[in-house]
């Protein structure tokens, strides 16, 4: 009896092994490997580092990424954390069709004008808003 009691714990330890370590590794991965499916040009990345920006180029392995106006960084997509917002396909080119025949319409959709003719905060500063917000800043 000692035997057989001491073989089923073991049993049950490789179980309880596998269901706490590997099948959430196995998910993170899967989830990893449908995130590195949407990077493209045009993609909204944030990298490890912590910094936003947009893949303009995908060669192999590593994404140009412009993080400001005239700096590209060449960078190993596994640099990549989160893809914040597709890049160009299908569902976003039918949001620019649907707002160029609004525009057409004369329905505008963009944020009211200040009167330096800003359009208002950028999706970047708007996210360092929240960020702030979330975290405490003054």
């Amino acid at each position: 009896m000692k035997g057989s009691s001491s073989i089923l714990f073991l049993i049950l330890l490789i179980v309880v092994f596998y269901v706490l370590i590997l099948l959430p590794q196995r998910r993170q991965q899967k989830s990893r490997a449908e995130m590195m499916k949407k990077l493209g040009p045009g993609a909204r990345v944030m990298t490890a580092a912590g910094l936003y920006g947009e893949i303009v180029a995908m060669q192999g392995d590593i994404a140009i990424v412009r993080i400001a106006d005239g700096v590209d960084v060449e960078m190993d997509q596994r640099a990549i954390v989160r893809v914040v917002e597709e890049g160009h396909g299908a569902e976003h080119d039918e949001a620019e069709d649907e707002a160029d025949e609004a525009e057409d319409r004369g329905v505008d959709h963009d944020v009211e004008a200040t009167d330096e003719g800003h359009d208002g905060p950028s999706e970047a500063e708007r996210e360092f808003g929240e960020h702030h917000k979330e975290h405490g800043g003054a």
